[in-house]
């Protein structure tokens, strides 16, 4: 594998090894794109020997008005062809530009897909914002305008110096004179410049993703009294990137101003040693003006070039972010398809800890069966949802192995896996489309009617109907525009669409309202009706039917069984049997 990947972390490639991996299908049009600029500064230098041309010949009174016209003819000719060079690499490098943006943002997409959902979850959301919108929009500058400008900049100088130098050395040491102070002055700019730009650009990151947890939180935040200024972490945020900022103004305003201020004023040096030399007859007028006039039009460039490293800083530190995201580890699956028998879940001494930290699953055995169901109960913390998410695919065991189909999952395809099992949360989730896209995500090929059916078979489809635009409603972001039972009933008709083998329900009506449960437990029973069931439940009395319990505690097996075998046998399966029912009737006799 190439070392310029995202897979190879040890050590981060430099800035531009990192834009051209993302470059590569392009490079050939990215270097045409360079040489078009590098071309179109060249023949931006046509103007100004064309005005060194005319003033020494109006001073030596020989020029003609035909000459003159053919002068101002060529420079218009040089500025056109400039502009033409100049206009077809920008067009260029931008759609260059957009190419690799877009591929970035694809292969961030594709990567959350591999990538435990840990990995997902403990990072929040504005750091996605981050990586996916801030950081990218951030790096077109540096494909388009910066990635074929800088060389141009740096070849358009040397050009011109080239011709100052074949003119007259003397002339072109003179025009070089600033350079020298100019990077004195530069030096003192990038003085601790890498350590203020990456305090900047972390600072700036951890703003945007503080501000869209808060935008997330404003309606807790409203609700307890809290303010913009007086909710702690936003406030931190806000004035961390204004401490930031500052030091890296700071460190550079001064400093380029006076970059600015000296580098352009070649006519210290070259305007007296010119007149010297003119009035020594060593040099001619026509030459005197073109050692004069030439290092004028290459200060943009050397300017330019001044301000490089900065925004290589800054391009670096949008990489790096993308460039670490996409080298993070993934869950290992192999492409192929496998052959799979009829044998659900089993557990085999499975242990499991979370990003290397603490063990949370210890030694966990267990196996369904076909068609029955399976109920895993305990305290809460005790490891039943992570049992869930491990039967899911969404993270690897630590140790030990879960099998599906006879097949350590850790050999099956995720995509395969997926076919045969329905994952239903207790934080269901529908995307910003309408009713019909998110019950369809299930079977994107379905058609109306099996949609319909679905909806049906979940008792979603009467207030789907109801709805203005009914099937073609709208669910709003994370699906806001329904209430918490509506929600869960548009989830199981996803699942009812997909018809896996399997059916895990992850505590999948812990948030329904108690008007909604009666219609969710329905919904649910129509979705495993002869199929394997696993249930994570927090409701004793929904599993006291299971053809087995698997009871949880601390991360270990504590027992297994039927209902009645474990309140004889586990005393803690009968201690929350004894609270769960407790607070039914309490819940009764306060009704």
């Amino acid at each position: 594998m190439d070392a310029a990947t995202p897979e190879k972390r040890d050590a981060r490639p430099s800035a531009f090894s990192k834009l051209f991996y993302f470059m590569r299908p392009d490079k050939g049009k990215m270097a045409l794109s360079l040489m078009m600029a590098c071309i179109g500064e060249t023949l931006g230098m046509v103007p100004y020997v064309v005005v060194a041309a005319l003033a020494a010949g109006l001073v030596e009174g020989t020029l003609s008005l035909e000459t003159a016209a053919w002068l101002a003819a060529a420079a218009a000719a040089g500025q056109t062809a400039k502009f033409l060079f100049t206009w077809r690499s920008s067009m260029m490098s931008h759609g260059i530009a957009f190419r690799a943006l877009r591929s970035m943002r694809e292969q961030m997409a594709e990567k959350m897909a591999r990538v435990p959902m840990g990995t997902i979850v403990d990072t929040p959301t504005g750091a996605f914002k981050n990586r996916f919108v801030d950081n990218v929009n951030q790096l077109e500058d540096a494909i388009a305008h910066f990635a074929p400008e800088l060389p141009s900049n740096v070849f358009a100088p040397v050009l011109a110096m080239a011709i100052v130098f074949a003119v007259d050395w003397r002339m072109g040491l003179a025009g070089l004179a600033t350079i020298p102070l100019g990077v004195l002055f530069y030096l003192g700019m990038m003085r601790g410049y890498r350590a203020k730009m990456a305090r900047y650009i972390s600072s700036e990151q951890k703003m945007n993703s503080t501000l869209v947890e808060y935008v997330n939180g404003i309606q807790v935040i409203k609700a307890f009294g809290r303010s913009a200024s007086s909710y702690g972490s936003f406030s931190e945020a806000v004035a961390a990137y204004h401490d930031s900022t500052l030091a890296w103004f700071r460190q550079s305003w001064v400093w380029m101003a006076l970059v600015r201020s000296v580098v352009p004023c070649t006519l210290l040096f070259t305007l007296p040693l010119g007149i010297l030399l003119l009035s020594a007859g060593e040099i001619g007028l026509p030459a005197f003006m073109v050692c004069i006039s030439i290092p004028l039009g290459f200060i943009g460039g050397v300017l330019k070039f001044a301000q490089a490293a900065g925004q290589i800083s800054r391009m670096d530190a949008c990489l790096n972010v993308i460039w670490d995201f996409l080298g993070s580890p993934e869950l290992s699956r192999p492409t192929e398809r496998i052959e799979l028998s009829g044998e659900p879940f089993s557990f085999e001494d499975v242990s499991f800890s979370y990003h290397e930290g603490t063990e949370v699953l210890h030694g966990v055995s267990f196996r369904t069966e076909p068609g029955t169901m399976t109920a895993i109960v305990g305290p809460s913390g005790s490891g039943k949802s992570t049992v869930a998410k491990l039967m899911a695919g969404f993270w690897d065991a630590s140790g030990g192995t879960v099998r599906y189909g006879g097949r350590d999952v850790r050999d099956i395809p995720f995509d395969q896996l997926m076919e045969h099992v329905s994952y239903v949360a207790q934080d269901t989730f529908l995307f910003d489309a309408t009713i019909a896209d998110n019950i369809r995500m299930g079977r994107p090929e379905a058609t109306d009617v099996e949609v319909e059916m679905s909806a049906r078979a979940a008792g979603a489809h009467d207030f789907i109907e109801r709805l203005p635009q009914g099937y073609g409603a709208p669910a709003g972001e994370a699906g806001a525009r329904l209430s918490g039972g509506e929600r869960q009933r548009i989830t199981i008709a996803r699942a009812i669409l997909k018809d896996a083998d399997v059916v895990i329900l992850d505590e999948a009506t812990a948030y329904a309202d108690p008007e909604s449960e009666a219609a969710v437990e329905r919904a649910i029973g129509r979705l495993v009706a002869g199929k394997t069931l696993v249930m994570i439940a927090h409701r004793l009395s929904t599993v006291v039917g299971a053809d087995q319990i698997v009871v949880m505690d601390e991360g270990r097996v504590a027992a297994q069984g039927r209902h009645e075998e474990l309140l004889e046998s586990c005393p803690l399966y009968a201690r929350m049997w004894a609270e769960h029912t407790g607070s039914v009737c309490d819940e009764d006799e306060e009704g």
